[in-house]
């Protein structure tokens, strides 16, 4: 949990920095709409791929439809208002798959450098595994 607290709290410093909160909002909700149109967009294709797995409900696809399509809308416009910040967050945001090889994916772990990784952070920060 060590190195995720630090990325966690590195990205939420980066989050903060800007001290215009209206900068703050715009990245904030871009990555987040981003996200909600990747859950809105796995409805569709999830009923194709798999038609016939148990769900507890089903949602008219024409609601995920909307969804997506407003998020495509979402996403897109602060490209052309302002693409640099747009590719750093998602830089920012795609740090976080090596954490998730590193840590969670059990069968595609990289136990070797993480484990190393987590005894030196261990030590620096004076925590105990």
């Amino acid at each position: 949990p060590i190195v995720g607290l630090l990325y966690i709290g590195c990205t939420a410093f980066l989050c903060v920095w800007p001290s215009n909160i209206t900068d703050l909002i715009a990245y904030v909700g871009f990555l987040s709409w981003f996200w909600w149109g990747l859950c809105f967009l796995a409805v569709p294709v999830l009923r194709w791929k798999m038609p016939h797995c148990p769900r507890q409900f089903k949602v008219c696809l024409v609601i995920p439809t909307i969804a997506v399509m407003s998020t495509v809308y979402l996403v897109i416009g602060p490209f052309f208002v302002n693409p640099v910040p747009c590719l750093l967050w998602i830089a920012v945001t795609l740090l976080g798959v090596p954490i998730y090889y590193g840590f969670v994916d059990e069968d595609r772990t990289c136990s070797r450098w993480m484990d190393k990784l987590n005894e030196i952070l261990a030590k620096v920060l004076r925590a105990e595994l």
